[in-house]
């Protein structure tokens, strides 16, 4: 068995029930979310160990936080309640954009924008396979930035998913400290989409080759299209499938986690990548982040029966 550490806030996600603009929707299922939670999550269900380094709110949501969480196998163990509030965000879904899911925070001077590099525990971060944190933990605070630039100094195995999210900074402030993260801390994969990377880059003709110089594995996500995964000079790219969609919030996470989990159990890249879309086809169906992320088995069976259909 594995471990990574993952460092990022937890959030409370409260999911529309009825599309449309929020004001007109009485109704919400509640889910714990957050990019790093959801790659935890993942990466447990496919065998192996996560290790949680965040903030929580001491309030019901950060209680149901922990123990959703511990309950789906993550170590929760070095997570800190919080003075602050647990941060929340709603789910509007299928407006202005049919189809398409909006990300409404609440999470300003939240519990787990609190995160600091004294909560960075150095032996521990040393003795994972892993370290991971995405784009939103560089964005949500200084002191937050400061932890995950601190985490990445004490492994040399890191991963990084860009995750932009203009609600959180500007274009200007994502390109200069996720590239000095990069420049600084070269990852082992770097997790990424062409609209994050024209961000990072500008408009270049081809992203890929630029970025190759910070990662070992770079995996570019297309989508409902599949994804695509770059690595000693070759090129994967596996296909989407059709499936129902309930809410694509969550899908590039599940993609991400189910990937690192396989890899760094030692299946072969592109394997890993195959079975990473099935998982994030698989997110869409459902509403909530995690509740939906597949084993092994429920992979194998999806791919199985798609074959034979």
């Amino acid at each position: 068995m594995k471990t990574m550490i993952a460092l990022g806030e937890i959030l409370i996600e409260l999911n529309a029930l009825s599309p449309g603009p929020l004001r007109h929707v009485s109704y919400f299922e509640k889910h714990v979310a957050g990019s790093e939670a959801n790659y935890c999550v993942a990466f447990v269900r496919l065998g192996n160990n996560c290790v949680y380094l965040g903030r929580v709110g001491e309030d019901e949501f950060g209680h149901n936080a922990i123990e959703w969480l511990r309950g789906k196998g993550v170590d929760v163990s070095h997570i800190k309640f919080d003075s602050s509030p647990t941060g929340i965000f709603f789910i509007q879904r299928d407006y202005p954009v049919p189809s398409q899911s909006e990300s409404i925070y609440y999470r300003k001077g939240s519990a787990g924008s609190n995160l600091n590099p004294d909560d960075v525990e150095e032996s521990l971060v040393k003795s994972a396979n892993l370290v991971h944190s995405t784009g939103i933990t560089l964005a949500i605070s200084e002191t937050a930035k400061e932890a995950v630039f601190k985490a990445f100094s004490l492994n040399e195995v890191r991963s990084f998913d860009t995750n932009i999210r203009l609600k959180l900074w500007t274009p200007e402030k994502a390109r200069e400290t996720i590239m000095r993260l990069l420049k600084v801390h070269p990852v082992k994969y770097l997790i990424t989409d062409r609209e994050d990377a024209e961000i990072l880059l500008g408009k270049v003709e081809d992203p890929v080759k630029p970025l190759m110089e910070y990662t070992d594995v770079l995996i570019m996500k297309e989508g409902p299209h599949g994804a695509s995964v770059y690595y000693e000079g070759r090129k994967h790219f596996s296909h989407g499938y059709s499936v129902p969609v309930r809410d694509v919030v969550g899908a590039g996470d599940a993609l991400g986690g189910t990937f690192l989990s396989l890899v760094t159990s030692g299946f072969p890249i592109e394997k890993a990548l195959d079975y990473a879309v099935v998982s994030s086809a698989l997110n869409v169906t459902i509403r909530g982040d995690q509740e939906n992320l597949p084993s092994i088995k429920d992979i194998e069976t999806f791919l199985e029966r798609v074959r034979n259909s």
